[in-house]
């Protein structure tokens, strides 16, 4: 787990949150819905201080089982080699066919399912001739939008002049449900055991919002102590693998599964400073809406 802070310039400054993740390229068009993914990226940008947070799986090599089956079998060094730079070359198509313009925008990149580790080569003045290593895919994407890979969760820290504050608590997720509200069950349960303001998860291919609220006391030598709401978005964040495509046998059509829901949700995180009728104290809210 990886903690982040990110430092807004205005006591009021808004944030666009935009998950991302669950793409699962691996090279044909016709697996994701191409044109939406992009359309929603340039939307994205087009939003006041947008700021994506990676959920993982961006390309579809390799799971965790073929992952397993790839390394107990006997294979020459070559082979070995070949498959890692394959997987390089998914991340780098993904990057420049999607993520590209959103470079520097990032709150971090989470580990997903998907992942491999990939060969990268290092020019060593000390050394003739280019160095190889191995890199876990994820990161080498994190590194390429110059961001920080958070690993399997994060906890992201917004914070603005004057005391505001809005966490987020984010990872890939597991498990599964043939329900809508599915990964709401899960982020639920996990909610109270974290001091956050909104859950992000991904993996179960659902987009899904729940709101619930706790009760704060405040503390005021000023005005007097009142009692504070705070609202806890738990959102599950969709996919855009999809599943049922014409004229192709997938996983999914073979087993007759649901079709899942294309589509990331935004999060417009709008604050203000608010004069309360009652007491007049000056209250710093953050104003969150989580659009689907």
């Amino acid at each position: 787990m990886r903690t982040v802070t990110i430092r807004l310039s205005t006591p009021t400054e808004e944030v666009t949150l935009a998950p991302l993740g669950d793409i699962q390229w691996a090279g044909d068009r016709a697996d994701i819905a191409y044109d939406h993914l992009k359309e929603h990226v340039q939307d994205i940008l087009r939003q006041p201080n947008p700021l994506f947070v990676g959920l993982g799986d961006y390309i579809d090599f390799a799971s965790p089982s073929n992952r397993e089956a790839l390394h107990s079998v006997r294979l020459y060094d070559t082979a070995r080699r070949v498959i890692a730079d394959a997987g390089k070359v998914l991340v780098d198509d993904l990057y420049l066919r999607f993520l590209e313009p959103t470079t520097g925008h990032w709150a971090g990149v989470l580990e997903g399912h998907h992942h491999f580790p990939i060969r990268v080569k290092i020019a060593d003045p000390n050394v003739e001739g280019d160095q190889n290593y191995y890199q876990h895919s994820d990161q080498y994407l994190a590194e390429k939008l110059r961001t920080s890979f958070l690993e399997e969760m994060g906890l992201i820290k917004l914070r603005w002049p004057g005391g505001g504050k809005v966490n987020i608590l984010a990872f890939h997720g597991s498990g599964s449900s043939v329900f809508p509200w599915g990964p709401l069950n899960k982020l639920f349960r996990l909610s109270p055991g974290f001091s956050a303001d909104i859950y992000l998860m991904g993996h179960q291919s659902k987009n899904a919002v729940g709101d619930y609220d706790e009760i704060l006391p405040v503390d005021d030598e000023v005005s007097g102590d009142r009692l504070d709401h705070r609202t806890k978005h738990i959102v599950g964040c969709g996919a855009w693998t999809r599943g049922y495509v014409e004229g192709k046998r997938t996983y999914v059509s073979n087993a007759g599964l649901s079709p899942v829901a294309l589509g990331h949700p935004i999060i417009h995180i709008r604050p203000r400073l608010r004069v309360t009728t009652s007491t007049g104290a000056t209250i710093w809210e953050p104003r969150i809406r989580v659009e689907k």
